[in-house]
């Protein structure tokens, strides 16, 4: 028996090996970097945080680390059951979630205060970071597609900005709104999903000026190419990526670092900027 069970390990080991040397041939390199969290001594604590698309990748990062830091989390998606593994993963009685197309805007204000229910109070913070990339070719693409990445992409980023923005006014709430934007915003696009990621650039600009008198603070983030489902990566996974600089994929944990810092007092005279995190993306361009 013992014998079988070294010979299982044996080929088990030479299967991985393979699976190793298989990655590295496929992405042309090996990069598996050991990314440094900040502690910010619960700095959050008290304060109440929406993220758009939070069941996976970038906003699930950023729900993590706003949780880590003592915040008040709500995530939402379509998929009520990748919200439900999202919110067993994180594992804290101050995370919640909520089944929401924020593509639909005719349920924004109901949702609104569905969000302020589960928060237990105001919303503080405002993470507009749900997104689709659909199959897209120039020639090839229909109507259809480019409705679905304008309805979640942009549209919904300009409404949910609007109606609770308009709330904050009303009750003289100094909330904070982070845009997530991407690389793809910076370069001319002919398919549906740049072309909003440039929409939203241009907007946090246009609405950082707007509601700053206000006391309202809206920046953005642009990732570049980022190890994440939509991209068919994974964090632990071999990330080495040749069109960055950094030889290697943006890691979702290093968004969120950033976010983090942009919805912190540290970040208050930072006024609609949309920040880079892309290893050197655009400027290999």
């Amino acid at each position: 028996m013992n014998v079988i069970k070294k010979i299982r390990n044996f080929v088990k080991n030479i299967s991985n090996v393979f699976s190793f040397l298989l990655s590295i041939y496929r992405s042309g390199g090996y990069s598996k970097p050991l990314i440094s969290q900040i502690n910010y001594n619960n700095i959050l604590n008290g304060k109440r945080i929406l993220i758009t698309g939070g069941s996976s990748g970038i906003g699930f990062e950023i729900a993590k680390k706003f949780i880590s830091q003592g915040g008040i989390v709500l995530i939402t998606g379509r998929n009520k059951n990748k919200l439900e593994e999202a919110s067993k993963k994180i594992n804290s009685d101050r995370l919640f979630y909520l089944e929401w197309d924020v593509s639909d805007i005719s349920i924004i204000n109901d949702n609104l205060m569905k969000s302020k229910d589960l928060l237990g109070g105001n919303i503080d913070v405002l993470i507009n970071n749900a997104g689709v990339l659909l199959k897209q070719d120039f020639f090839s693409l229909s109507e259809d597609v480019w409705e679905k990445t304008y309805s979640t992409n942009s549209k919904s980023v300009f409404f949910l900005s609007k109606e609770l923005s308009k709330f904050w006014i009303k009750r003289k709430i100094q909330g904070k709104i982070i845009n997530i934007s991407s690389t793809s915003g910076y370069c001319g696009s002919i398919i549906p999903y740049g072309m909003t990621k440039w929409d939203i650039i241009g907007f946090t600009e246009g609405l950082g000026k707007k509601l700053y008198p206000y006391g309202i603070i809206v920046n953005g983030i642009a990732p570049g190419r980022t190890a994440t489902e939509m991209l068919n990566r994974k964090g632990n996974e071999n990330i080495y990526d040749p069109m960055t600089s950094a030889k290697r994929y943006c890691l979702p944990e290093e968004v969120a670092e950033l976010a983090m810092f942009l919805i912190s007092d540290a970040a208050n005279f930072i006024v609609g900027q949309t920040i880079v995190c892309d290893g050197g993306y655009i400027a290999r361009s």
